[in-house]
């Protein structure tokens, strides 16, 4: 006898991001800070070791008045001048055929749609080395999980892709996809446009078999080197009728507001019924959640994006974090290279992965580590490295400690 249901009884959650910076917090006590390699938390951490939060960023919100920052958001769907805003961040001033629904962070967008689009027992289809929680929100909808080889020949597995959502529209009919880019958590990778050309052309193919919907993970968009890269989002203006894309964005990376928990769900396909029949679904399941989101941090985003001294200061400090990430991956990388020790493809982020495919292989390695106080988490397929969260310091030399652990 449970006072569970039968989906809900035996559930425990056993998250091993904050499991490993438990350990390292445990060390840097024991041992000291400068003993300790802490590579667990994914979070911006300045080369002395403290949290990042964007001055220009939390300065501004310090005006905001604190009945604002009381206040109800406005709409469950969100503030107009948010929703509004986040068009602005994505698109410029292009056209594209959308709806946006605020969302708690990315995660947030991420579960509401896998909730919505998807009936329990069938699939969400994930990269074979992704975030962690893709997994933990499939369970509790009860759904199947299917993976697509995420690399062949240090660029995107394109066959295996085209394979994996072949299959599963022959068994099911339909195909919910998720990429996680750029800047792909746990690798780095972000694909080029060409690369998206594929997909997109091949999305557009499969929808005459039945309906595609991407769902385009881009929690770490402001952190690409390439300032263009957004305008990959405009491509999805040429989707056939019966694909949708739907992308997750999120504040917690871009504004450094991890625990404000602001993002959203932006909703494109030219089938205008479908699109307002998402929309509705997902206001639904808002109010039946979460109910609202953060009202200050809405407002927040709007002030910020719509007064252009305000937004260029912030890009400023931005861009400072974005080259502290790129020298701080140039030195892990270039080490890595130097002794031997294979990482995923890493083109630019928070993250890289050192490659251990064989999980027994895996858990063991990240133990021995963390005896010499090297702290990683554990992904499909190796152990992740917070580049974001490592001073240079403690990089240089971390590739050989990594490789004669091995």
């Amino acid at each position: 006898m449970s006072f569970l249901n039968e989906l809900s009884d035996g559930k425990k959650m056993v998250d091993k991001v904050f499991k490993a910076a438990i350990k390292a917090k445990e060390a840097k006590i024991k041992y000291g800070d400068n003993a300790v390699v802490d590579a667990t938390l994914g979070t911006l951490f300045d080369e002395k070791g403290v949290f990042v939060a964007f001055d220009n960023v939390w300065g501004p919100y310090q005006k905001i008045d604190k009945i604002q920052k009381a206040k109800y958001a406005a709409s469950i769907q969100g503030n107009p001048q948010y929703l509004e805003s986040v068009y602005k961040w994505l698109f410029g001033y292009e056209e594209i055929n959308c709806e946006i629904i605020v969302s708690p962070g990315g995660a947030g967008s991420i579960s509401s749609t896998l909730h919505n689009v998807l009936n329990p027992g069938q699939s969400v289809i994930i990269p074979s080395q992704g975030w962690g929680p893709y997994k933990t929100m499939a369970a509790e909808f009860d759904l199947k999980i299917e993976k697509y080889n995420l690399f062949k020949n240090s660029k995107f597995d394109i066959d295996n892709f085209k394979e994996t959502l072949n299959t599963v529209m022959k068994n099911e009919g339909k195909v919910v996809v998720i990429i996680n880019d750029p800047c792909h958590n746990p690798t780095g990778y972000t694909m080029s446009s060409e690369e998206w050309d594929l997909v997109l052309e091949f999305s557009n193919e499969l929808s005459e078999k039945g309906p595609v919907i991407i769902l385009n993970d881009i929690a770490y968009v402001d952190y690409s080197m390439n300032p263009s890269w957004k305008d990959h989002l405009l491509k999805y203006r040429n989707l056939s009728k019966n694909v949708m894309a739907i992308i997750a964005f999120s504040l917690s990376k871009s504004f450094t507001a991890y625990g404000a928990r602001v993002g959203a769900t932006i909703a494109i396909t030219s089938d205008n019924e479908e699109l307002a029949k998402f929309k509705n679904a997902a206001i639904y399941s808002a109010r039946s959640i979460w109910s609202t989101v953060n009202n200050s941090v809405m407002e927040l985003f709007a002030l910020i994006n719509n007064d252009h001294t305000l937004y260029r200061n912030y890009i400023n400090e931005k861009e400072k974090y974005i080259k502290l990430l790129k020298d701080r991956a140039n030195i892990f990388i270039r080490e890595a290279k130097d002794v031997n020790l294979e990482l995923y493809p890493f083109t630019e982020g928070f993250f890289a992965t050192v490659k251990v495919p064989n999980d027994l292989e895996k858990e063991a390695l990240n133990l021995r580590l963390q005896k010499n106080n090297i702290f990683t988490v554990e992904v499909d397929g190796g152990l992740r490295i917070a580049l974001c969260s490592v001073p240079k310091k403690k990089l240089k030399g971390l590739a050989q400690r990594i490789k004669n652990t091995m």
